[in-house]
């Protein structure tokens, strides 16, 4: 038996966040075996979990998700409010759904357990459920692939609500040069790393930031050392502003065979407010020049954007389904650490009908990689959707976590899969830092490497 307020459990905190945000009350907590006693202010709740569906949790998480799920209890009980994910407070929801069904579990009861278990709506776990069912065949690979990723920090602007490495371009241009050169390095370093080690390269991603926010000979030198590997390449071209045909010849001859270009809103009243440089005119007119040259493209948008409506929330996604992009992301507004309006107190309440819209409105796309994140509008989540058997590679097994992924660039971290353990490697976040100890950090990179790549 323990007694002890939540404010010491990182997990239980999150819990109580959903429903109160940053300033919630005092809670503590008490159990003994599967009984639970929660306090919240002066009110007492007491639970007990002996139904035979929480023994489908796994005896080492088994206190942990019963304690998260009895402050969920008592919490919803005391505002009288649900949530659409329920007790769940982690990024993964589908690995929840996953473990089940390793257990020997079907699909159908799966859905039901989720709900059951953890508290999740209805809708979302028909989500996980079509989500699994698109991920089918395209998430377990063997040990030697690995996927390789690239960070370019840089952008024409700093939107409102990013929180990346990123910086704006026309203030870092000598910078840029540099950063590029030693880019470059680690890039041809890790390729060695990739041959020295027997692995084999299942997809490519170069993010950002905006890559192509790069001068041409920067863009052409990133590619260049890349090299091209046959394999689905995806390259972040996110601000309409900065992709030319220039850009498209160069991200042809090396390769590239996805383009996201992403408008976040068809409303230009809302471009202008959230930081971005370009109109919905001008995305029309990047998305025909991108499209013409035959790549796979992505569409991001944004529920939750401030001041926006269902209703322009609507039409940008309504525009954007018109265009049939293999790939459309939607993602809830997430007022993340180290973002412009991470301390903004407004919040836009119109999110979750905006991502009810998309779930509920998606025709002809499926939903098929999901993941969540703190802070997020409406507690809800980010959801990409395909075209059937356009499903991005790269997206689901890097948020799935069962390939690796070698990550080159400031900020990047890498990850090496093993038998059930994922190891990290974080390259040094600051721009000026990753330049200054480079060749020290690029030791480190090595040493890790041949400690978990080499056994």
């Amino acid at each position: 038996m323990y007694d002890s307020d939540i404010r010491s459990n990182t997990e239980l905190v999150d819990v109580a966040r959903l429903f109160f945000g940053e300033e919630y009350p005092e809670i503590s907590i008490n159990s003994i075996g599967n009984e639970f006693s929660v306090k919240v202010k002066n009110s007492i709740y007491r639970m007990t979990y002996t139904d035979k569906c929480y023994k489908t949790i796994p005896v080492e998480h088994m206190h942990g998700r019963l304690s998260k799920i009895a402050v969920y209890d008592a919490l919803s009980a005391f505002t009288g409010k649900i949530m659409p994910w329920g007790a769940l407070t982690g990024v993964r929801p589908t690995k929840l759904f996953y473990e089940l069904l390793k257990n020997g579990i079907d699909k159908n009861e799966t859905t039901r357990l989720m709900q059951k278990i953890y508290r999740i709506s209805e809708k979302r776990a028909k989500i996980l459920s079509d989500i699994i069912s698109a991920q089918s065949g395209k998430v377990e690979f063997d040990r030697e692939f690995v996927n390789l990723y690239v960070h370019i920090p840089y952008c024409t602007t700093r939107c409102s609500y990013c929180s990346f490495v990123s910086m704006p371009i026309d203030k870092c241009r000598k910078q840029s040069i540099e950063y590029v050169n030693r880019l470059c390095d680690e890039i041809r370093t890790t390729r060695d790393i990739i041959e020295k080690y027997g692995k084999k390269v299942l997809s490519v991603y170069i993010g950002g930031g905006t890559p192509t926010s790069l001068d041409d000979k920067s863009f052409d030198a990133v590619l260049s050392a890349i090299g091209s590997y046959g394999v689905e390449y995806t390259c972040e071209a996110g601000r309409p502003d900065t992709v030319t045909k220039e850009k498209c010849d160069i991200m042809k001859t090396h390769g590239i065979t996805r383009v996201c270009v992403n408008p976040q809103t068809m409303n230009d009243d809302t471009l202008s407010k959230i930081g971005r440089k370009h109109t919905v005119t001008d995305f029309y007119k990047v998305y025909d020049i991108v499209s013409a040259y035959g790549f796979d493209i992505n569409c991001d948008l944004i529920a939750g954007l401030a001041e926006e409506t269902p209703i322009d929330f609507k039409k940008s996604f309504d525009s954007v389904t018109a265009l049939s992009p293999q790939n459309i992301t939607v993602h809830s507004l997430s007022k993340k650490n180290g973002s412009a309006i991470r301390y903004d107190s407004g919040e836009n309440f119109n999110a979750a009908a905006m991502l009810d819209y998309a779930l509920d409105n998606s025709g002809k796309y499926v939903p098929y990689y999901l993941y969540r994140q703190k802070r997020q509008a409406g507690n809800l989540e980010n959801v990409g959707f395909s075209l059937v058997g356009n499903e991005c590679i790269n997206n689901i097994t890097t948020m799935e976590e069962t390939v690796g992924v070698l990550a080159c660039g400031a900020g990047a971290i890498s990850k090496v899969i093993g038998d059930g353990t994922i190891t990290r490697f974080a390259n040094m976040r600051d721009v000026g830092l990753y330049i200054s100890r480079f060749d020290e950090k690029m030791q480190k990179r090595a040493d890790f490497f041949y400690d978990t790549l080499s056994k």
